[in-house]
């Protein structure tokens, strides 16, 4: 266990996204952006999924087939949005169509995979915010799993019977497979900070979580048999959350890997935590300890390494 300082921020269902001093999460059916350091929030009605970079915020808002809001983008139609906090602008970025999104935000640039329903299938585009432009980065329609730091996007692509990860330098146009699982297994979620890329790979019943050091294209196991679930990386530091347990007996907790000193630390203690974000020194995720008979309220809490 750690001894950092703990607060709650309030009730929330899911999606926690931090970036600077700014926190996101979705909330009965509506968007919630808090300022950490003037403690100020602001509500964006009938959206959902947030992600957030500086002053810009993406999420989706979906609708039934009669045209009437939806609270989650499982609905039949969904589209992307753009709200920066400064101009109080939004922008839809996308029609409204029978797909689901994946997307991540980095500086003035948007990276979102547009999935069929039926098929889960989709390629990846990237938007310029000051251009407004759109480019494809894939167009073989099987792909996945978007993260962009930098001028560098990662994503999933399936091939014939296995899942790869491919990387992207948009600066120099080129693209590269860093890596390839066997027939039948399937990886997850790559996720990227800095020159580092990190995923999860499903093989043979068990999960490993693997990362690659792009500048010494070196590619390193560092869990086999991981009971994880919602990596999130920043700088060396690697978090997730992990459940033990069963019925009226089940937690789950938050943990924290740090990459230059392979060492694992327990930041949560038999609650009930789910959907870590780390950003510097901070980590925020959701909690429904405040309920743990029915496990159904849920808060946000943001957890300060340094204090």
């Amino acid at each position: 266990m750690t001894t950092g300082n703990i607060t709650g921020l309030g009730h929330a269902e899911s999606s926690p996204s931090i970036q600077g001093d700014k926190i996101t999460w979705r909330d009965d059916g509506s968007v919630i952006v808090y300022n950490i350091s003037t403690g100020k929030e602001i509500k964006i009605v009938n959206a959902s999924t947030p992600a957030i970079y500086g002053d810009n915020i993406v999420y989706v808002r979906s609708k039934y087939e009669n045209g009437q809001p939806a609270d989650y983008q499982t609905a039949p139609y969904n589209s992307l949005y753009l709200y920066n906090l400064i101009t109080n602008k939004e922008v839809q970025l996308t029609d409204y169509e029978h797909a689901t999104y994946v997307f991540s935000i980095y500086e003035d640039r948007i990276v979102w995979v547009q999935k069929n329903k039926n098929t889960r299938l989709g390629n990846i585009s990237i938007y310029d915010i000051p251009t407004k432009r759109v480019s494809d980065i894939s167009i073989d329609g099987r792909s996945g799993s978007p993260d962009i730091y930098g001028n560098v996007v990662v994503w999933t692509e399936y091939q014939n019977g296995s899942t790869n990860v491919y990387m992207r330098d948009i600066a120099k146009h080129k693209t590269l497979k860093i890596y390839s699982n066997c027939i039948g297994g399937k990886v997850r979620s790559p996720d990227i900070y800095g020159n580092i890329v990190m995923w999860t790979e499903d093989q043979n019943g068990s999960t490993n979580v693997y990362i690659r050091d792009i500048d010494k294209n070196k590619t390193s196991q560092i869990y086999t048999n991981w009971t994880g679930y919602c990596l999130s990386i920043y700088g060396d530091r690697i978090v997730w959350m992990s459940g033990s347990g069963k019925g009226d007996n089940f937690h789950s907790d938050i943990y924290m890997y740090n990459i230059s000193t392979n060492e694992t630390t327990r930041i949560t203690n038999n609650t009930y935590a789910r959907e870590p974000a780390i950003y510097d020194d901070k980590i925020v995720y959701i909690d429904s300890r405040s309920d743990p008979e029915y496990r159904e309220d849920r808060n946000i809490y943001l957890y300060n390494l340094s204090a």
